[in-house]
């Protein structure tokens, strides 16, 4: 019996009580469950030359291939994009980009100081500059002697860099000689200047030199469209991070299912 049949009180331990006890709740009784795991949710978001989102590809499996005619996300009407130009990929809740031998690699924005090794690519503003270490041979330039005269010129300085424009016919314009230990580029100072450059700031990026171990550095200086610099084979992306592949620049988002 459940209840007293004299004064109708509730009997602990009766058939209900028991039956919940060995076998669960009765039929018909509200269950409850644990709330399930939300799943990441991860998109590429194209970012306009204003600074606004623009269209969104949500990222679904873990590998995410990106290119002009094959992949997941296909930019048909970019033509710096590659057939198939870059793979996304999601390993235990991290992103990590890899370009797939691209003709123009896959650019990530600075957040902080990065190192440089000779041959990296560097985009600043519309710029593409090839960044060089110099070979000692170089530095060893002795005057040149012309029908045993010495040729008459600028006078030497030290040279430890270079900084190689590329264009897009695909050749080398000018070259750039740093001769002090940092080389800021800007659009209105700095040691290397591109006026007509309408996305460049002021003071823009500066490569720095350290004397004491002979390695460069990249830094951004605070400008508004930001510094890229060229991965050289994969590398991991956090949420927010900016990549750009051909013409299209791209803003990784993380968050949940649930907009948190």
């Amino acid at each position: 019996m459940s209840f007293c049949q004299f004064c109708g009180a509730r009997l602990v331990g009766g058939p209900e009580e028991q039956r919940g006890a060995a076998y669960g709740p009765a039929p018909g009784a509200p269950q409850q469950y644990a709330p399930a795991e939300a799943k990441p949710d991860a998109r590429l978001v194209v970012i306009g030359q204003d600074g606004k989102p623009g269209r969104d590809y949500p990222i679904i499996d873990d590998q995410t291939d990106i290119g002009r005619e094959e992949g997941n996300i296909v930019l048909s009407n970019d033509p710096y994009v590659g057939p198939r130009h870059a793979r996304l990929t999601r390993r235990n809740g991290r992103f990590f980009v890899r370009d797939l031998e691209s003709v123009n690699g896959v650019y990530v924005r600075l957040r902080a100081t990065e190192r440089l090794q000779h041959g990296d690519l560097v985009l600043i503003g519309l710029e593409v500059l090839r960044f060089e270490v110099v070979s000692d041979a170089e530095k060893g330039l002795s005057p040149a002697v012309e029908r045993g005269t010495q040729i008459f010129g600028s006078p030497s300085a030290a040279r430890h860099m270079r900084l190689c424009q590329r264009t897009v016919e695909g050749v080398t314009r000018d070259v750039y000689y740093p001769t002090r230990d940092e080389a800021v580029v800007g659009r209105e100072q700095g040691d290397i200047v591109f006026t007509n450059d309408p996305f460049m700031s002021r003071r823009h990026a500066a490569i720095t030199r350290d004397p004491n171990h002979g390695t460069f550095s990249l830094r951004d200086l605070g400008s508004s469209n930001g510094t890229y610099l060229a991965i050289r084979s994969e590398r991991e992306l956090t949420p927010g991070d900016h990549v750009r592949i051909g013409q299209h620049l791209f803003r990784l988002d993380v968050g949940r299912a649930d907009g948190r």
